[in-house]
């Protein structure tokens, strides 16, 4: 899975731990146990997502929400949909294979380099004038070779993979289900 993903290490002395050192059939139902883990988180992260805040409250609204409207990070929910979990033999990995889901959770910049571009006018066959417009290709019979400057577009970090105090509760309580047979 490339992308994002999270990993949750256990400390020696967490509350975690000590209930999975109590599970004698761990190894039976470990995959039950992280499957549950995923359900989860993935849910939590959808759900937030959702109300357009991650996990550090309320994202800043992104250029294109604020000229088109919409939901910040929802164009297509490309992102979104592809958020998923796989269980491990010993563990559960929660994440997306969307290449610009990292960029997105951590922030940083796009670099466009400079760049020869074609565009494309209409010229008067009578009198030889170029307008002016940019015109489709198919409707031009006039190009013009411009150089594009380079630029930079700065992405503000807008963390959303990971969980919350509640999740971290619900975890620990879906822990206890499989511990104590609930």
């Amino acid at each position: 899975m490339s992308g994002v993903a999270i990993s949750i290490d256990v400390d020696g002395d967490s509350p975690i731990l000590a209930i999975l050192k109590n599970l004698s059939d761990f190894e039976q139902r470990k995959s039950e146990l992280f499957e549950g883990i995923g359900n989860i988180v993935v849910d939590g992260i959808r759900s937030r997502w959702e109300g357009g805040e991650g996990l550090e409250g309320k994202w800043p609204l992104s250029v294109r929400v604020m000229r088109e409207g919409g939901t910040t990070l929802r164009k297509n929910s490309r992102l979104l949909d592809s958020v998923t979990y796989n269980v491990l033999p010993d563990g559960v990995e929660i994440g997306t294979n969307v290449v610009y889901g990292a960029i997105h959770h951590f922030g940083g910049d796009i670099k466009h380099e400079a760049r020869t571009r074609k565009t494309f006018f209409r010229q008067n066959m009578r009198n030889g004038e170029v307008g002016n417009r940019f015109v489709r290709r198919g409707r031009s019979n006039f190009m013009k070779e411009t150089m594009g400057k380079a630029y930079t577009v700065k992405i503000p970090r807008r963390p959303w993979l990971g969980i919350t105090e509640d999740e971290e509760q619900s975890i620990l309580n879906s822990i206890e289900g499989v511990v104590f047979d609930e």
